[in-house]
């Protein structure tokens, strides 16, 4: 007995009606999810969440339809891939399982046009690709991305959506080579960021910092063999880039004893004499005007262990 049927002589009983002689022939047609109105479907899938919304459009072509027209957005996607396991988060929502679910997840990413605040993706496992996971493009204001090798990285990266993908963050790559680097500033993802981070591991030049001039803020290690060559050469550079909002460099030279200092000095900066108290970091602020122009950099120097740690801010003068 179908439940329409079953709810129905069930009320009947309750009311007192004990007969069955009653001809149902007459009655109506009995109402199905399909007879709800469009606008209703509209505003029941509204208030169900992206990750719900994907359970509500398999049920039918007509809700799917309907679900498909509400672009779902993401607050967060985290996914950690081990080589015999998969994890994900999507919003607050946890799942876990082996590596024969890949179905059920993709089947999420792949809704159409998907989008998501911040993506994260941690890949302890050489042969996963970028199939494996994301549908192409795929649309993230943020990601991070953790890989075992560069070609792993950058194929990841590859899947975002340039122009909607704002901020990049990179990590793992620790066979990474110098001349492994240019596949990254090659990328239409870096190139039409606003923000990258650069893992430790990957020691840049002086030269290298004219692929950031598209940039609005970025973070990376510095490597120098000579500091009053080298520092001239990045305040003169970071000068010309238009877009430039703030960057942080982690400052480390071959030859130099104290590299705040010395930093300070081929700056131009005033170095306090003072004594630091005990435990205290020694730490410089030092603006230079940009020539021909009402701004300044702002450099925040502050002595680390093995380095010094560089913020510099675009500011108004």
């Amino acid at each position: 007995m179908e439940y329409p049927d079953f709810e129905f002589w069930f009320y009947r009983f309750y009311h007192g009606e004990l007969d069955f002689d009653y001809d149902r022939s007459a009655d109506p047609e009995p109402k199905t999810i399909m007879d709800m109105p469009v606008k209703l479907m509209r505003r029941i899938a509204e208030h169900v969440d992206p990750v719900g919304r994907s359970y509500l459009r398999s049920m039918n072509h007509a809700i799917k339809s309907v679900t498909d027209s509400l672009p779902p957005t993401f607050e967060n996607i985290e996914i950690v891939v081990w080589d015999t396991s998969l994890s994900w988060t999507l919003n607050k929502q946890f799942f876990s399982c082996n590596n024969k679910c890949f179905e059920e997840f993709t089947s999420v990413l792949k809704k159409p046009n998907l989008q998501v605040n911040r993506l994260s993706l941690q890949i302890y496992e050489e042969t996963t690709s970028r199939d494996d996971i994301l549908p192409m493009p795929f649309n993230a204001k943020s990601v991070f991305i953790y890989g075992q090798t560069t070609n792993q990285v950058v194929e990841l990266l590859s899947a975002m959506t340039p122009r909607y993908l704002e901020s990049i963050s990179l990590d793992g790559m620790y066979s990474i080579e110098r001349e492994d680097y240019s596949m990254i500033f090659e990328t239409d993802q870096f190139k039409k960021a606003k923000s990258i981070k650069f893992p430790l591991n990957m020691e840049f030049n002086v030269e290298d910092l004219v692929n950031f001039s598209n940039l609005k803020s970025f973070k990376c290690q510095l490597r120098s063999e000579n500091t009053f060559e080298d520092v001239p050469r990045i305040r003169d550079i970071l000068s010309t880039f238009e877009e430039l909002e703030s960057c942080e460099l982690d400052y480390y030279v071959v030859s130099d004893g104290s590299k705040t200092r010395v930093f300070a000095m081929a700056l131009g900066a005033e170095i306090p004499i003072e004594p630091l108290a005990p435990f205290e970091r020694l730490t410089i602020t030092h603006r230079y005007q940009i020539p021909e122009s009402n701004e300044c950099l702002e450099f925040k120097l502050k002595d680390e262990s093995l380095s010094c740690r560089v913020n510099i801010v675009k500011i108004r003068c």
